[in-house]
């Protein structure tokens, strides 16, 4: 059985405490068959406040000897609405082949809050179609940056997310506050200190 990680953290914000934009990203990795934990599912879910829609996700791989071979699913799709949801994918491939990236990016329509999205990638090596753990590559590089999530809402606010060093598991739960949540949470802290 899968142990889930919940992680509250937040790396370089743009915004005031005055916008809402929250989300819970969820990773299962897996096996397509070219090897251990080389594809990663993911459910994007927006916990923003009422009114405020994500209107995009990117996702950056940090170790730049890795790439994103494709970013795919037999069928990308929306859960908890009402059928008005779109995704487009504005940067990265969806094929598996010599077209090759360090991030892909979504554009979303109507992504409301509560509404549910999943996709899936494929990380491979740079020195060829030879399949990477993503658990070691997104979370745990070493020297190396680990990735960076990004996100954009509909109120203007956006999210730049750095995941953490995490033990490798198969499955994480990563839980990224508003940018008004983490502000008032960093004064908090702050005040804590000065005590």
């Amino acid at each position: 059985m899968s142990r889930f990680f919940a992680i509250a953290g937040i790396a370089a914000l743009t915004a005031s405490p005055a916008f809402a934009g929250s989300v819970s990203l969820f990773l299962q990795n897996g096996n397509d068959g070219g090897g251990p934990f080389n594809t990663t599912q993911f459910q994007i879910t927006n916990t923003s406040a009422p009114g405020v829609a994500l209107t995009g996700f990117g996702l950056t791989i940090g170790d730049t000897q890795y790439n994103f071979d494709e970013v795919y699913l037999s069928a990308e799709n929306f859960a908890g609405g009402n059928g008005t949801q779109a995704a487009l994918l504005t940067v990265g491939d969806r094929n598996q082949d010599s077209v090759v990236t360090d991030s892909f990016a979504y554009s979303f329509t109507n992504f409301t809050p509560g509404i549910i999205f999943t996709g899936q990638w494929d990380i491979d090596n740079d020195n060829g179609d030879f399949n990477a753990d993503a658990r070691t590559v997104l979370f745990s590089n070493g020297i190396a940056p680990n990735a960076v999530a990004s996100f954009s809402f509909s109120d203007g606010s956006s999210i730049e997310y750095t995941f953490p060093d995490l033990p490798s598991q198969d499955s994480y739960t990563l839980t990224i506050p508003s940018p008004g949540a983490a502000v008032l949470l960093g004064l908090a802290l702050a005040a804590r200190r000065r005590r």
